[in-house]
């Protein structure tokens, strides 16, 4: 019969292991690290000027046409592949991003479902402290076609079937984004003043 420490330390070496088989056998974990992959090989052909977009396949049908969009399909939500893409941004600390968020997301009404609130929540908190623009997402659609070559846009199509829930973020240098402070007046932004 084998002694305790040595039970111990057997299962202690296989304790890794098990770990690791577990975290890979559910789909939505192995899908993030697929996704992590993909995106960072992505990010390094992008520079400042192109624009990433999050969303539904479904979502801004006029923009995802342009020549310039390449399509990466992925099995996570909006808000987890937000959350990849900036947490892989900043850890690179080349490019850094202005998001641009459906503005119909943020208004609540008789149809806003418990899907809507929870998406909004987490999003929320994912914008707090980085510069955004809420806006239309016509606007959204407008800013991607207004883009000339060579400037491209990664279209990342989530699971996410919420309507109006596409996130842009149009990348810039590392080191100019500009947060307002909480003592600085925020600046009020009309439609016309976000159109190029």
């Amino acid at each position: 019969m084998r002694s305790l420490p040595g039970i111990i330390t057997i299962l202690a070496a296989a304790m890794p292991l098990l770990v690791a088989s577990c975290s890979h056998s559910d789909p939505r974990t192995q899908a993030l690290i697929d996704l992590r992959d993909e995106v960072e090989d992505q990010l390094e052909e992008l520079v400042p000027g192109d624009w990433i977009v999050i969303g539904p396949g479904n979502a801004l049908q006029q923009a995802v046409t342009l020549p310039q969009v390449q399509h990466l399909t992925v099995s996570a939500t909006n808000v987890s592949t937000l959350r990849q893409t900036l947490d892989l941004m900043e850890r690179e600390g080349k490019l850094s991003p202005r998001l641009w968020v459906c503005r119909e997301l943020e208004q609540t009404g008789k149809r806003s479902t418990p899907g809507n609130a929870r998406l909004r929540t987490h999003l929320q908190e994912l914008l707090t402290g980085r510069t955004h623009f809420s806006v239309d997402e016509r606007i959204i659609t407008m800013q991607l076609s207004a883009l000339k070559q060579p400037r491209k846009v990664l279209f990342i199509h989530t699971d996410t079937t919420i309507p109006h829930s596409s996130i842009g973020i149009e990348l810039d240098y590392a080191g100019t984004q500009c947060i307002p402070t909480p003592a600085t007046n925020r600046p009020t932004y009309r439609h016309a003043d976000l159109i190029p």
